[in-house]
């Protein structure tokens, strides 16, 4: 099956992605595809990533902390290429000045009494010295470890990880490595107590789980029992190590001094492959007995050691560990305030800069690294617990760089919140691929009408209608809309056409219908059985208003911003639609108290939906009754009731050279303007910063056209009435959007949490919604 690239992937990077494919990393490129990450790393500097057509990431993945002192760290550069002049990666059997002075500097660093290095060229390998030198020390085999750590991909390192990618390979040793749970005193003191185990192996913040701490206490008995059972203490300080905690060692802070403590990652300076195993004297007496017990060609190279040693003294560096303590500070403030608004980010763990994002669930994790990539930051989620996000921020940034985290971090939540909530564009679905050629076929037949039999046509949105681009031999481009069958009369698509030319008319942006060669506004194709209404309008150029791409100020000032200026055009619309005089035979359907509450509404008959229990329609029906009898009393006058777009939202206007274009009038009626508004804020209820959103759009439409506060205090009525319809339209026609019945649930969930306060009493029910929606009414009014 051929690989499916998002719609922006360049044919560079496609064909990139492509071989690497081919030959590398089959499964692992498809499941990044599938998340839609098509990023090809390509310049690269500091904290900041660049791929192949120049898009800019933070990383604050950091391959694990290799890169813990930047990308191409200057300084690091200058040794690697100076001691090119003289070196190369040596040979294991001899002694260089470069391997002795690398591994005096990492006895002196550690904790303890340590008193040998094994130099090796990845953290896998280190592991493997570590395990291997607690057995020949000890005497003993099994080895203690976390359920759920991770200690490398290599053999005896793959088999102290997790036991199922240890089984997919057949390197599972269940009798050798024994898995407790992670801050269990108990089950270590179970297993410890046999006195046949030779180490527990112990990541001192487990990364791949998530960076959970340990608690207080736990570390130093976990220790204070190895000495009691004469089992050796390895520190796996891969990812935590080398002054990422704010100490040099992660174990510092718990006062811990291991047996054995294995590095690697940020000592190569993200430059030269190189790790280490830092051993006590009793661990390493190996190395006098066997003098080739462990050989490694690459592991210890002189050049590796001459930027592994800078590494080291920059990371133990007192002014390097104060910058991580005061910016690892700053944002653990800002990230603080962000859980505040933002309430599925439901922890921040954190020692330093080793920082762990707990969001609620499995799926919530998965989706917010997929928004923060879309916000320009590559973090990734915990491999065995991806409800947590990892950032692992560099060493050496400052507060430029942190404020610009915390911006994208929020960026990212909004983007996060958009994109779950899929009322507002998750209804693009295409349709089968059966129907999709009956469609296809439909749209051949229309397109001769207009003179463009060999034009070609690309399908970019099916809900209602099936919309597509038509691109002419002459590289015109126009919009050819399939009309759903029986979705609208002659006279009401008729209407439709002639509203938008009206509009045009008074100075609102939207597209120009094309006639055909016969001068119809309109064609019907099809058998009878299966006839469509078919139209063609100019391509307007531009980008919808939903799509955001790179925010610069935040999305709380950029979504009011842009709500501003939809109700200062939702206003605009409502003047012309005041003010016009319809022509003879003008027909569209009714948004009243019928069409959104009646017997068969406009949008479906909401109480049916079935992911309603009984108890909730019973609930739901009484809130119809109220809120039909609120439709009569409100009432119809010009002022308030007219012809709406009726669809007026973020996915259907266009935005180009900072104007506003409105497109898809299919939804176009007679209704209230209130359901306009309505229609525009409610796929943004669970915005941290609705209120804020409400004012914009108010204060926009107050710019244009007057709007009362009694008619304001009318909006949260309308906000649940669009509510119920866009309830109705999941149960009618939900079959074309993803995740419908999850969206159902929601709008069920969050239209109930109202209802109690409806139902306190039934009339008046203005002084009712008053009291429920206070909040609303005060901030529109400020």
């Amino acid at each position: 099956m051929p690989l499916q690239f998002p719609d922006k992937t360049s044919a560079v990077k496609k064909e990139i992605l492509a071989r690497t494919h081919r030959h590398l990393y089959p499964g692992r490129i498809e499941r990044m595809l599938d998340g839609g990450i098509d990023f090809v790393p390509g310049h690269r500097e500091g904290y900041r990533y660049w791929d192949t057509d120049g898009r800019e990431l933070l990383d604050l993945h950091l391959n694990g902390g290799t890169f813990s002192l930047g990308h191409r760290n200057p300084e690091l550069c200058r040794i690697l290429t100076a001691g090119l002049a003289d070196w190369d990666i040596g040979n294991h059997h001899f002694a260089s000045a470069p391997k002795a002075d690398l591994a005096e500097a990492l006895v002196n660093s550690v904790p303890g009494e340590m008193q040998y290095v094994v130099l090796t060229s990845s953290g896998s390998e280190a592991v493997d010295v570590a395990i291997k030198s607690a057995r020949w020390a000890t005497g003993r085999k099994r080895i203690v470890a976390f359920d759920s750590g991770f200690h490398g991909r290599t053999g005896l390192s793959g088999a102290a990880g997790d036991d199922e990618t240890a089984r997919y390979f057949l390197c599972d040793k269940p009798g050798e490595f024994i898995k407790v749970p992670f801050n269990d005193l108990d089950a270590m003191r179970h297993e410890l107590s046999g006195g046949d185990v030779a180490a527990v192996l112990m990541e001192t913040i487990p990364a791949t789980s998530g960076f959970p701490l340990p608690d207080d206490g736990y570390l130093s008995g976990v220790k204070t029992m190895c000495e009691e059972f004469e089992t050796l203490y390895v520190a796996d300080e891969v990812q935590t190590g080398l002054g990422r905690t704010g100490r040099m060692w992660a174990v510092e802070h718990w006062g811990v001094a291991p047996d054995i403590l294995v590095t690697g990652k940020g000592l190569s300076g993200g430059l030269y492959p190189i790790a280490a195993t830092v051993l006590s004297e009793p661990a390493g007496r190996w190395l006098k007995e066997n003098a080739w017990g462990h050989v490694s060609t690459f592991g210890g190279s002189d050049i590796g050691c001459l930027v592994a040693l800078r590494a080291l003294q920059v990371c133990n560096d007192p002014a390097t560990l104060e910058n991580v303590n005061v910016q690892a500070d700053y944002l653990l403030a800002g990230l603080q305030v962000l859980a505040e608004r933002f309430p599925f980010l439901e922890e921040i763990r954190h020692k330093g800069l080793v920082m762990g994002l707990k969001f609620t669930d499995t799926s919530t994790g998965v989706g917010m690294m997929r928004a923060l990539y879309e916000n320009g930051i590559w973090a990734f989620v915990a491999g065995f617990d991806q409800s947590v996000i990892q950032l692992k921020p560099g060493l050496l940034i400052d507060r430029e760089y942190c404020d610009e985290v915390l911006l994208r971090v929020e960026n990212a939540c909004v983007w996060f919140l958009q994109a779950m909530n899929e009322i507002m564009g998750g209804g693009s679905n295409l349709p089968d691929d059966a129907h999709l050629k009956t469609i296809v076929h439909l749209a051949r037949l229309a397109l001769p009408h207009w003179g463009l039999d060999d034009a070609d046509l690309d399908v970019i949105k099916h809900r209602e209608n099936t919309v597509f681009k038509v691109t002419a031999a002459d590289g015109r481009c126009f919009v050819l809309r399939v009309h759903r069958r029986g979705n609208n009369s002659d006279a009401a698509v008729q209407s439709e056409l002639v509203w938008m030319g009206a509009l045009r008319d008074a100075g609102i942006a939207a597209p120009a219908v094309v006639p055909t060669s016969n001068g119809n506004l309109f064609v019907h194709v099809g058998e009878a059985s299966d006839s469509r209404q078919c139209d063609l309008l100019e391509w307007l150029p531009g980008n919808l208003f939903n799509d955001l791409g790179r925010v610069e100020k935040g999305m709380r000032v950029e979504f009011c911003d842009r709500f501003k200026r939809l109700g200062a055009l939702a206003a605009r619309v409502h003047n012309q639609s005041e003010n016009w005089q319809k022509p003879a035979g003008f027909e569209r359907r009714s948004w009243d108290e019928g069409g959104l509450l009646g017997e068969s509404p406009v949008m479906g008959r909401f109480w049916e939906h079935t992911a309603i229990t009984p108890s909730q329609n019973r609930e739901i029906m009484k809130a119809r009754l109220v809120l039909g009898e609120f439709l009569k009393k409100f009432g119809k006058t010009p002022e308030n009731y007219g012809l709406i777009h009726a669809d007026f939202l973020p996915e259907n206007i266009l935005v180009h050279d900072g104007e506003l274009s409105l497109i898809d009038f299919d939804d176009c009626g007679f209704g209230w303007y209130l359901f306009e508004m309505a229609t525009s804020l409610f796929p943004q209820i669970n915005q941290p910063f609705f209120d804020d959103l409400v004012v914009a759009y108010t204060e926009g439409y107050r710019s244009e056209r007057e709007l009362s506060d009694a008619d304001l205090e009318a909006f949260p009525a309308f906000l649940m009435i669009r509510g119920f319809t866009y309830l109705g339209w999941l149960h009618t026609r939900g079959d074309n959007m993803k995740h419908a019945d999850r969206l159902a649930e929601e709008i069920i969930n969050g239209l109930l949490r109202f209802i109690p306060e409806l139902m306190q009493e039934l009339t008046p029910f203005q002084r009712v919604m008053v009291g429920a929606m206070a909040r609303l009414r005060t901030i529109a009014r400020a």
